[in-house]
């Protein structure tokens, strides 16, 4: 995700539920799809850069994230500069949890397990950021979120079965090791739904602050993060070119650019415009939306079709978020 539930609403951290204009949550619903189908591009790209290091790819995104905020930081006056000056130790607590140690853990789950089951995994935050979302600031009756999250929760758990139980897997691995990636990507869900709760409750009380501006000051934290990393990258050895010439630095340099550019700022800036349109629950079940996506991305990079029960796990996930969507346009608001 990913990367950012950040300001799930601006106003339901406050306890209060009051939708926005119409007009408003269609643009936070286009802008949450929008994030979504940009963030399910994450799961591809580890694939696609074959036996490089988790560590390399995860250090080249968030330099390239950092360097970009940091351009923008610099254009952006007095304004970004007092942001990061008066916030700089929560920006480097969500540079940590939402983006370096996040896709850290996602990578090593891919590396492991196989995208299609990191990726089913890490499509948990939804559900578990749209309860505790709708705990924290209800929205929307529990009555109508009760048949969206068991549709995902269902499509979710069928899906991770059927690849440990190695029917029509999509990567043919030992049960412990997928087991361990399995760990890294619950890991990986946590870090995030925290990190997503607390960005969300920040961002209610700093309302002065836009999405780009707070993507950018994250970004410049995550970078430091990734600077920092380097030298420990270095020492444990981490660094280390693999085998072979496919794919070549070349397709690395361009993996980092794409996930530091387009999946972590353009993504976050989006997610961040939602956010601040859309009520916790319903912003947190859109990012369904990025599970099935990267399902997709990485079964049609492979070009061969997933197996049916693969098919009926996404098709319960997608009437979920249908469901969501109509929640959201029709369903009764939480007293």
């Amino acid at each position: 995700m990913a990367l950012a539930t950040d300001s799930r609403n601006s106003r339901g951290t406050a306890g209060t539920a009051a939708p926005g204009p119409p007009g408003a949550s269609a643009a936070g619903m286009a802008a949450g799809v929008g994030a979504s189908l940009i963030w399910g591009s994450a799961f591809l790209v580890p694939v696609l850069l074959g036996g490089w290091n988790p560590v390399i790819v995860t250090l080249g995104r968030y330099l390239v994230y950092g360097l970009l905020s940091m351009f923008l930081f610099t254009l952006g006056g007095a304004g970004p500069r007092r942001v990061l000056r008066e916030h700089w130790r929560t920006a480097l607590a969500f540079a940590l949890a939402g983006n370096a140690v996040y896709y850290l853990l996602l990578v090593i789950g891919i590396r492991a397990a196989g995208a299609p089951l990191t990726d089913m995994v890490i499509g948990a935050i939804p559900v578990v950021v749209a309860v505790a979302g709708n705990v924290l600031a209800p929205a929307v009756t529990w009555r109508w979120l009760a048949l969206p999250l068991t549709l995902v929760t269902a499509g979710i758990a069928l899906v991770s079965a059927l690849e440990i139980a190695g029917v029509h897997a999509y990567l043919a691995a030992p049960t412990a090791e997928k087991a361990a990636g399995l760990l890294a990507a619950c890991a990986a869900v946590a870090m995030w739904t925290w990190y997503a709760l607390a960005n969300a409750r920040f961002l209610a009380r700093q309302s002065a602050i836009s999405p780009a501006g707070w993507s950018t000051a994250v970004g410049v934290a995550t970078g430091a993060v990734a600077l920092a990393g380097l030298p420990a990258a270095a020492l444990a050895g981490q660094l280390t070119t693999p085998s072979g010439t496919h794919p070549g630095p070349a397709r690395l340099v361009a993996g980092a650019v794409f996930l530091g550019v387009v999946v972590s700022w353009a993504g976050t800036w989006l997610w961040n415009l939602a956010s601040s349109r859309l009520s916790p629950a319903v912003a947190g079940l859109l990012v369904n939306l990025e599970t099935v996506s990267g399902f997709g991305y990485v079964y049609a990079a492979r070009q061969h079709w997933p197996g049916a029960g693969q098919l009926a796990g996404l098709a319960l996930v997608l009437a979920g978020v249908a469901l969501t969507l109509r929640a959201a346009r029709s369903g009764p608001r939480a007293p």
